[in-house]
């Protein structure tokens, strides 16, 4: 069987050089954040085997997929790659618990799917680690070729395969760390945006009944009006007061969403509908849509109206963020067996790490004359959907937006 390898595991006597695998495990020791233990990683391993190109690609529970989460070389377009537990590269790695050399060993790319064969290609990857944790598979590492393009020694496999364990469990350890902050933070926000919906509807409706009453007037004086220049400042006054009932709604929708008729129904077809509402404007903008839908429904139980409302404002961010053009990626599918999960990326200019935690808040935006009630009221749609939704983004690489809703089976 093709998954079933012969490659011995390695010993510490092949290991090469020990100076370098000593700083790595104290280094190790000393540092907690994911992200540098990764880079410290990679860079151990450029530093001592002298390689074009290294990527680590780390499970994400959220979206059920390995992605790339650390890079050295020249890879454009890294961070779009992503790999299944269901691709056949990943099930060779959790059965043999070992290195893939795709010199020494050609037939395995004979099983892969065509789409795994172009990611190898692009990231020029010679070798596969598996980064296992717990007797999990965690994690892959793509070395590629050597800068001289010598043969890889088996002393340099070796020293790869040691360095593998030890990261995989610190890797671990910051990820825990990682997601049990995470969930604190999602504690914080929650209450925070719940006290500023209780906060955000009283003072809706005490701001609507004296706002009724001028509208009422400012009408009565518009009709009554004999003089154009009262008429047209008359005119420009009940705009600006349509303005502050839109604001008025939109924060009643965050703070408390309209009454809810949950339904049976498949999630794709608020999907679609919403993107064709977005369509011509994509097409003005320069901005591509790829989607990856599955063929089969994601049926749930829910508001099929306030859906296509909590996607065409996610679909209408990203075309804002991407006013010169770019890519709206659109996936969607079962995540962990209880929940749908879809994500929207976008090419765009990205979000400062120090907005991130405001995105949600009510009238917090940094676009001219917006509002700031999209991602609030998108926050209350799904929380009245007992689902999730999470913002990730990083200035200059784009932002992604993961929403996820139960499942109904």
């Amino acid at each position: 069987m093709w998954l079933k390898s012969m490659v011995s595991r390695p010993k510490p006597s092949d290991a090469y050089p020990w100076h370098i695998f000593k700083e790595l495990e104290d280094s190790l020791n000393l540092i907690e954040d994911f992200d540098q233990i990764a880079l410290n990683f990679l860079g151990k391993i450029k530093e001592s085997l002298a390689v074009d190109n290294l990527a680590l690609l780390i499970y994400d529970q959220d979206i059920g997929k390995f992605r790339v989460s650390a890079s050295m070389g020249s890879l454009p377009g890294v961070k779009s790659i992503s790999f299944s537990s269901a691709d056949p590269l990943v099930k060779w790695l959790k059965v043999n618990k070992t290195h893939l050399s795709l010199r020494d060993q050609p037939g395995v790319l004979d099983y892969l799917t065509a789409r795994e064969r172009e990611i190898l290609e692009t990231l020029g990857a010679q070798l596969c680690y598996p980064i296992i944790s717990m007797n999990r598979l965690i994690g892959i590492l793509f070395v590629g070729a050597k800068t001289e393009r010598k043969l890889f020694s088996k002393q340099e496999l070796s020293f790869i395969a040691l360095l593998t364990p030890q990261t995989g469990i610190a890797l671990e350890n910051a990820l825990l760390y990682r997601e049990q902050r995470e969930r604190f933070r999602r504690m914080l926000r929650a209450d925070k945006l719940a006290t500023i919906g209780e906060l955000a509807a009283g003072a809706a409706h005490e701001i609507r009944n004296p706002l009724t009453a001028i509208k009422s007037s400012l009408q009565y004086l518009e009709g009554k009006s004999q003089d154009e220049t009262a008429r047209k400042l008359l005119g420009t006054a009940l705009e600006e007061t349509g303005r502050i009932e839109e604001i008025l709604s939109g924060l009643l929708s965050f703070s408390r969403p309209s009454e809810i008729k949950k339904e049976r129904h498949d999630l794709l077809e608020s999907l679609d509908e919403s993107l064709d509402l977005i369509a011509y404007q994509a097409r003005k903008q320069k901005v591509r849509i790829a989607k990856e839908l599955p063929q089969s429904p994601l049926y749930i139980n829910g508001d099929k109206s306030q859906l296509k409302q909590l996607f065409l404002n996610l679909f209408l961010n990203s075309l804002q963020a991407m006013p010169q053009g770019g890519e709206l990626k659109l996936e969607a599918g079962p995540a962990d067996g209880k929940d749908v999960l879809v994500t929207v990326t976008d090419t765009g200019e990205g979000i400062p790490e120090e907005n991130l935690d405001r995105v949600f808040d009510p009238f917090f935006t940094t676009k001219k004359g917006g509002t700031g009630l999209g991602l609030s009221i998108c926050y209350g749609i799904v929380r009245s959907h007992e689902g999730n939704i999470e913002v990730r983004s990083q200035p200059g690489r784009g932002t992604t937006v993961l929403t996820k809703l139960p499942l109904k089976v």
